[in-house]
């Protein structure tokens, strides 16, 4: 159940990064030099949490 759990948490993360980077690759080139530190600022946001998934993920299993 848990395992079933991480997963399907894991794809939602994922979906979420490719969607931000998705939309962040539309529109017009004034919009898109306004939030390139916003998206910047998202992606880190992402990879962090994705990292910090993975640890407790690890701590948890191993434990």
């Amino acid at each position: 159940m848990v395992l079933t759990l991480s997963i399907l948490g894991i794809i939602i993360l994922l979906a979420g990064l490719f969607g931000t980077l998705a939309l962040a690759g539309k529109g017009d080139q004034e919009y898109r030099k306004s939030t390139k530190q916003n998206v910047t600022r998202l992606t880190f946001i992402y990879l962090l949490l994705a990292v910090i998934i993975i640890i407790g993920f690890g701590l948890y299993f191993y434990l």
